[in-house]
């Protein structure tokens, strides 16, 4: 009798834990996609904001778009991609005036997560010609 009620204790013990583990890998997993949707969100707004750039200079537009690249830079977990919206958003706060002509070639590698033409831009952006 005593060997029972210690096999069903002990099989409830290990399902507590089993049941816990599993919700915690379940958290993470949820916690990691809402973070990548969120950097997709952000890139979205900033191209958005882009495309009203495209058709006059605005200081509050580039403000945005400084501010949601920053957003997406902090939500983003893919390391190349982070670096690059890094490098982008440093661009932006500098040299941002010298994004003039350059705004179809950012949206398309925003669109795309183009981590090294995001990265050819910001760095062409901040080059002095």
């Amino acid at each position: 009798m005593k060997k029972n009620r210690a096999i069903i204790v002990s099989l409830f013990i290990i399902c507590i834990f089993a049941s816990f583990f599993t919700g915690k890998s379940l958290s993470e997993k949820k916690y990691i996609k809402n973070r990548e949707q969120q950097c997709k969100t952000q890139i979205v707004f900033a191209i958005d904001k882009i495309e009203d750039l495209k058709e006059e200079y605005n200081n509050d537009d580039m403000e945005a778009i400084i501010s949601n690249v920053y957003a997406a830079y902090e939500y983003c977990d893919n390391g190349t991609l982070s670096s690059s919206l890094h490098d982008l958003w440093n661009a932006l706060i500098f040299d941002g005036e010298n994004i003039k002509g350059k705004e179809d070639d950012l949206i398309k590698a925003l669109k795309d997560s183009n981590a090294q033409d995001i990265k050819d831009i910001a760095m062409d952006m901040r080059t002095k010609k």
